[in-house]
């Protein structure tokens, strides 16, 4: 079997020159740049603009990584373009683009910014027991090629965000939301997510993590915590680089969700027996002690046991998002994001409510809120399994 190349480097801060020199050596330790980007092809900078943060608040790709990677872009002689799509746009696209820095560098940079919603979408076949056909943005199939900047992140659907799951950023607007009704539990979306990848994985080029900075606890959002991982790190093999974050974050690759359908579908290697490792010495990345979502234990769960409890023993054993009233101001994107119409603004009432009874634990609410006013509550019985595996 051939080996996978896994570069990552120390860094610590986003100097511009520190993070080109290092995404650059990355980049080289995969071969030759020209042979692996070709001049005069249209490459796709595949970003996560989760929603309108600035740089700072570390749930966005950070704008000095992406200019580095399109400076390389530019280098081989190939052309290219950044886009996503976010998961809240009650603002605008515009308004994303500004707060997370890349309006301003587009403009510096003199690359295109792509709306993922705007340029249209195709309509393609998954093989998936809930979804036959899911839409993904005309983006990808006008590209020649693509490239992945991930920011690393914790997770309270998916327990963890990197290179894989960024990709979900490719379903157009509101579709996500549909998507995860289909989809309800981890390992449901897991499995919509290897489909997904499995559409990328022929024109994509390469991952480069974002990880100076992200989140650990609750995230991929507000309420998660900065955290200084100090990494950048990039593979010609997504899956594996996921498998070797999970491992510098202690976590088994054996009980991530996600690993098993791209395992079993043959995506990627998630052997790091099969890793030629370049770059720092490996020994200074160790994040073992990285806070995980208190929701960390869904991702164990079977499906078949999820729905169980969902639908059997909902009132004694579950996980919910919960509307913080002194926090929330009315802006209803919770609602808009919701998938099941969960949840509702009252007659005569300025501020949603949750309907506990329909709602299936997709935790979109509390991702795309924008004022920390969606916490996650849970059951007693709930709260006594989590605090038994947090001993763990």
């Amino acid at each position: 079997m051939l080996k996978t190349i896994i570069s990552a480097y120390h860094c610590d801060n986003y100097d511009k020159d520190n993070v080109y020199n290092i995404v650059e050596n990355i980049v080289k330790s995969f071969g030759n740049i020209s042979d692996i980007i070709k001049p005069n092809t249209k490459i796709l900078i595949k970003l996560n603009l989760l929603s309108a943060y600035t740089p700072e608040q570390a749930i966005t790709t950070h704008p000095e990584v992406v200019r580095a990677v399109i400076n390389i872009v530019k280098k081989a002689g190939a052309i290219p373009v950044i886009g996503d799509s976010p998961g809240n746009l009650t603002q605008g696209i515009e308004h994303i683009w500004e707060k997370t820095g890349m309006l301003q560098l587009a403009k510096e940079e003199n690359v295109e910014l792509v709306n993922f919603e705007a340029c249209g979408c195709v309509e393609v076949s998954v093989q998936h027991p809930n979804i036959k056909q899911i839409y993904i943005t005309k983006a990808i199939t006008d590209c020649d090629a693509i490239i992945n900047i991930p920011k690393l992140k914790t997770h309270t659907f998916m327990g963890f965000t990197c290179g894989v799951k960024n990709f979900y950023g490719i379903v157009p607007g509101v579709r996500k939301a549909e998507y995860h009704k289909l989809a309800p539990t981890p390992k449901d979306f897991s499995y919509l997510l290897s489909e997904i990848y499995r559409m990328v994985k022929e024109k994509l080029l390469f991952t480069i993590v974002d990880g100076v900075y992200g989140l650990e606890g609750n995230g991929p959002s507000l309420s998660g915590q900065k955290r200084k991982y100090g990494i950048i790190a990039g593979s010609q093999d997504t899956v594996m680089l996921d498998t070797f974050i999970l491992d510098k974050m202690g976590i088994k690759s054996k009980s991530n969700v996600l690993l098993k359908p791209l395992k079993e579908k043959k995506l990627g290697d998630t052997n790091l027996q099969n890793m030629i490792y370049v770059g720092d010495n490996v020994s200074e990345f160790n994040f073992s002690k990285t806070k995980l979502p208190v929701t960390k234990f869904l991702t164990l769960l079977p499906s078949w046991f999820a729905r169980f409890v969902t639908k059997y023993a909902g009132r004694l054993f579950w996980v919910k998002p919960n509307i913080i009233e002194s926090k929330c101001v009315g802006c209803l994107q919770c609602m808009k994001s919701c998938p099941v119409k969960a949840i509702v603004k009252n007659k005569g009432k300025t501020k949603p409510v949750i309907q506990k009874e329909k709602c299936i634990g997709c935790f979109c609410c509390h991702e795309l809120c924008l004022h920390k006013a969606v916490e996650i509550k849970e059951s007693f019985v709930a709260s006594l399994f989590i605090n038994k595996n947090e001993k763990k």
